[in-house]
């Protein structure tokens, strides 16, 4: 633990010795014995003079030095002075979860841990990772080689957005060997993050289906998609089927020590069932219905997982009854109705409020899609992300089984690692507040505020990130004045009936380039460049855009 501090200092230019016993500037101590900071809350004190960083278990203190390190000014790193404080401080909910889809896009091993890092700095302790779909098996396993010799590649892969992105017509493909998922899974341990494995059933089965035929009772020849959008067919509830299921979850227990793991069954093609020989035997001995088979998957494998020692997430297309105590039910559409029916009694996370009116998937774009160069469905801003609760989706009754909240970063649209942060930040510090922060202490403009120097943290470490809009402010004497952010790119208007005033934008970013104009028309960079103030008449119409 002491090591991430250590390294931190060296990078600010101090070069500090770990001691185990014996009087130090930095103290680390997890003899908190505080009942209120649970397993991840700690407590910082900085004096004049030393620091300490007392928890009750090694979570809440590798947070501790992650609030530490925000102390300081990441523009200067030869600056080492900070204000004296003392923070006492645990989170609001015990699943503060982000979902990455290597699936639809491959992304490197390095990617992968820069995507843990960041989530790890801002306290976030959960990493879902898709890494099957019908664009292809992204997993090493050896009982079933085809699965990364033929599933893991397709003919060709989407490079834009909806609706016109075009496939680029190249071989696409790759997938994580066992000693990858190990480095990763150790990297993500020393960071306190679970990682959550994700092979979906038995829908979204088109790569397995690609390299093993006989997993859909057809003959096939499947191929895999190159297209989210085009319909798939479901894995046959057959013998040779479970059998096969057995071993693949069973080498996810093998490689991932957390207690869960995802079993999907999302937007399952049901109707497919009814020219299956397997299914169709199963619904005619049991007098079951489609629905019913689909159940069974769901609470096959659940059960098979609970005999590991581990618990099953499902989405709720998964009926919850009938699920075995300790599935885990997360939430990505539906009304709150629904979600009051089909939790029946089991952990839920929230992971959206619905797929088109939802806040936490970041696939979404986060203005105007004529400005965004690829996303996907609808607009997602930064403001909705820290607006949106995700226990104001449940009765209270059924809040105390909300384990938390997860953003969700679906690839299809994301080709590159630098689009894949562009995504990602700063919507995901803003997840990471709502899911840390006490719904009563949450204000935006707080917020908005505090992070202006995390983009700094972000820009040396090396992260792409979506520059926030301008904060607009107009003071004047009478009249009528409001400032509106406009969906599109990083801009704000500001109407006044007022004869004169001033114009103060808040920097979104330290040293940001502002440029406005006076028509209304969305500036440019060839704008005028906004310095302090400037001041205007009546009835003029301003837009100011940060680059």
């Amino acid at each position: 633990m002491a090591r991430f501090l250590q390294r931190f200092l060296k990078n600010r230019g101090v070069h500090a010795q770990i001691v185990s016993a014996g009087p130090a500037q930095i103290n680390l101590s997890t003899t908190a014995d505080d009942p209120r900071l649970g397993h991840e809350g700690y407590r910082l004190t900085v004096t004049s003079h030393s620091a300490r960083i007392i928890a009750n278990a090694g979570p809440g203190l590798f947070y501790g030095i992650q609030t530490f390190e925000q102390l300081f000014n990441p523009a200067v790193p030869a600056e080492n002075a900070i204000h004296e404080v003392v923070i006492t401080d645990w989170p609001r909910y015990r699943w503060r979860g982000i979902t990455l889809d290597s699936v639809r896009h491959f992304f490197p091993v390095s990617v992968v841990e820069k995507f843990i890092r960041v989530a790890a700095h801002y306290k976030l302790d959960v990493f879902h990772w898709h890494l099957t779909d019908d664009e292809g098996w992204r997993i090493q396993i050896q009982q079933y080689p085809l699965l990364t010799k033929i599933g893991a590649w397709r003919s060709s892969a989407i490079v834009g957005s909806i609706p016109a992105g075009m496939d680029h017509g190249k071989r696409y493909g790759g997938f994580y060997t066992d000693a990858e998922i190990r480095k990763i899974v150790a990297y993500a341990q020393r960071r306190y993050i679970t990682i959550v494995p994700e092979f979906d059933i038995p829908g979204h089965c088109t790569a397995a289906l690609t390299a093993y035929p006989w997993l859909a009772d057809s003959k096939g020849p499947f191929d895999i998609q190159n297209r989210f959008d085009v319909a798939s067919v479901p894995l046959s509830p057959s013998p040779r089927t479970f059998k096969f299921l057995d071993t693949i979850y069973g080498d996810l227990v093998s490689l991932f020590p957390g207690k869960f793991i995802h079993i999907g069954g999302d937007e399952v093609p049901m109707q497919a069932w009814l020219h299956d020989p397997s299914a169709e035997k199963l619904m005619r001995q049991r007098h079951w219905t489609l629905e019913q088979v689909h159940d069974y998957f769901a609470r096959k494998m659940a059960r098979f997982l609970a005999s590991k020692g581990r618990r099953a997430v499902v989405w709720n297309d998964v009926p919850a009854k009938g699920l075995p105590a300790g599935t885990v039910v997360e939430f990505w559409n539906g009304t709150k109705a629904a979600l009051q029916e089909d939790a029946q009694g089991h952990d839920v996370i929230i992971t959206s409020g619905g797929m088109h009116n939802g806040k936490l998937y970041f696939d979404h774009v986060q203005g105007d899609p004529k400005y965004e160069k690829y996303a996907a469905f609808g607009i997602d801003t930064l403001r909705d992300v820290y607006d949106f609760n995700p226990s104001g989706l449940l009765i209270p009754a059924l809040r105390k089984r909300l384990l938390g909240a997860e953003g969700c970063l679906w690839t299809e649209f994301v080709p590159t690692a630098h689009h894949l942060f562009y995504q990602l930040l700063p919507r995901e510090m803003a997840l990471a507040e709502i899911c840390w922060t006490p719904l009563k202490e949450q204000r935006y403009s707080d917020f908005v505020e505090r992070t202006a120097r995390q983009y700094l943290w972000l820009r040396a470490n090396g992260y792409n990130f979506r520059i926030p809009p301008p904060a607009p402010r107009f003071i004047g004497v009478g009249g009528h004045t409001n400032a509106t952010r406009v969906p599109s790119l990083n801009a704000v208007d500001v109407h006044t009936t007022v004869s004169s005033g001033l114009v103060h934008i808040l920097e979104p970013v330290p040293d940001a380039v502002i440029h406005y104009t006076l028509n209304g028309s969305l500036p440019t960079v060839r704008s005028p460049r906004l310095h302090s103030f400037h001041r205007r008449r009546t009835g003029t119409r301003q837009a100011a855009d940060s680059s």
